[in-house]
């Protein structure tokens, strides 16, 4: 008799360990995105890609986004569903950004115009 309630036991605290890993994976998500951003904009200063101006805009738009999540965050300790697609947004944004100023003809000190 105690077998189906132990099973249902098990499974529930089997979905939630999946629902906060789940949120946590987010946040984790959250954090590697801007972190490969950031990788991203210091290899467009060591190619040349990225010129000084073009660098400091990216980083303050890197910036905004950090500041957005902390503000968010200081609401409740995780983010909600709307909370991480607005930073997911904020990150696209950034990312089609450094997309598009690595490949325009603005170079930095070591770039070469081609």
């Amino acid at each position: 008799m105690k077998r189906p309630i132990m099973k249902k036991f098990f499974i529930a605290v089997a979905v939630s360990a999946l629902t906060l890993s789940s949120v946590a994976y987010a946040d984790i998500g959250i954090d590697l995105r801007q972190a490969e951003l950031s990788r991203q904009v210091d290899a467009g200063k060591r190619s040349g890609k990225l010129s000084i101006r073009e660098r400091r805009v990216l980083n303050n738009e890197l910036r905004k986004v950090a500041a957005t999540e902390a503000q968010l965050r200081a609401r409740g300790d995780n983010l909600s569903e709307r909370d991480e697609r607005r930073i997911g947004v904020m990150l696209d944004k950034v990312e089609a950004h450094i997309r598009q100023l690595k490949r325009n003809r603005e170079r930095g000190r070591n770039g070469i115009h081609f």
